[in-house]
């Protein structure tokens, strides 16, 4: 070990080649780190863009309504980030889900009390909001009145057609009204692509169009949004255990392919249900669905029907071949963590009393991010 000495002491920090700035921010796993980081001098500011961090993992979410504060847990550093956000907002936490750094959320007339706005698509750490068409005002059709109705949304996601523009979907949870609506930022209505899925059936938007997995039959609906017309149909695979459902729950996009992620019964040593990845393959001219063995180093993150997909290397101390993902415990919200090699289930210590949905933290102010692999 060199020793240290009052030269060493002296050193000015600001005199780091450019090079040498950027290597060592490319370390830092945490986005809040990050920006600690770039405000230390004018240099190491100017060496490091807010559009370049090192690769992120998603945070946990939950909201404090009393405060109308976001609270944000970082499996990388294991802390709770707080940011505060306007009351008059209003966020309810039945509309929030999974995006790649923008929150959905739908201010119409969901307490009966008359609407307060349009939805709209909020990033809290840049405070930069995008409104989206009402959902409360008649469509061709017949889509139903919001008030007369229920929508929840399941996906938001970067569009493969242009970088950037988000594609938001929603579905009626009313089972004899079951329909997909879907905009783009600067729209001015929702358009309908399908009928959506049964309960809690996956949905994902992917390589320009819609994978729709159909929960009763679980049937794999591919739906263009240019035509607004099925592509084809994916027949589910043979399964080899009872599920909770006859398809997939989430649909991941991973190294340029298509996963499906399903409950399956009696594979786990710890709990009920297991987890089961189905791959998409494309054998001549058919897809098909074909069962995955391993995750190998990737590690996934599921919520509301999809989610994301990390390779391990990337996220600093964390194991691959696994999947996170909520359940209730003790009527309680958790994180937990399967192993897909041990087929074993644990719960995650996590700060947070309720855990929401994932978020993917980023600084950038368009709709285009550094889309998880």
């Amino acid at each position: 070990m060199v020793p240290m000495n009052d030269k060493t002491l002296d050193r000015n920090w600001e005199d780091l080649p450019p090079e040498l700035i950027q290597s060592i921010a490319k370390q830092l796993g945490d986005l809040v780190e990050f920006l600690c980081f770039r405000l230390v001098c004018k240099k190491w500011r100017s060496a490091t863009t807010r559009s370049s961090p090192p690769p992120q993992l998603p945070w946990l979410l939950n909201f404090d309504y009393n405060s109308s504060t976001f609270h944000f847990y970082s499996l990388s550093t294991c802390k709770v980030h707080a940011i505060h956000v306007e009351k008059n907002l209003g966020f309810y936490h039945k509309w929030m889900t999974p995006s790649y750094h923008y929150i959905f959320n739908c201010r119409d007339s969901f307490t009966g009390v008359g609407a307060v706005g349009p939805p709209f698509l909020y990033n809290p750490l840049t405070q930069k909001s995008i409104k989206l068409p009402f959902l409360n005002v008649s469509y061709p059709m017949q889509v139903p009145f919001l008030n007369d109705s229920h929508h929840f949304p399941f996906l938001i996601g970067p569009s493969s057609i242009r970088t950037q523009e988000c594609v938001a979907l929603m579905t009626n949870t009313k089972s004899n009204k079951k329909q997909i609506l879907f905009c783009r930022p600067g729209d001015t209505e929702w358009s309908i692509v399908e009928k959506g899925p049964h309960d809690d059936g996956a949905c994902l938007f992917y390589k320009g169009m819609v994978y729709i997995n159909m929960d009763d039959t679980g049937v794999t609906k591919v739906v263009s949004l240019v035509t607004n017309s099925i592509v084809t149909l994916i027949p589910p695979p043979v399964f080899s255990t009872g599920g909770s459902r006859e398809g997939f729950s989430y649909f991941v996009e991973s190294l340029g392919v298509l996963l499906g992620v399903r409950w399956s019964k009696g594979i786990c040593e710890t709990h009920v249900y297991g987890l089961e990845v189905y791959q998409l393959l494309k054998e001549n001219t058919y897809l098909k669905w074909a069962k995955m063995d391993t995750l190998g180093d990737r590690i996934l993150f599921v919520s509301s029907h999809n989610g994301y997909s990390f390779s391990a290397r990337d996220c600093g101390g964390l194991e691959g071949n696994c999947i996170y993902y909520k359940a209730l415990d003790d009527d309680r919200e958790c994180l937990m963590r399967y192993d897909f090699e041990k087929c074993v289930a644990e719960q995650v210590p996590c700060p947070l009393a309720k855990v929401v949905t994932w978020f993917m933290p980023s600084l950038v102010e368009s709709i285009e991010s550094n889309v998880p692999v």
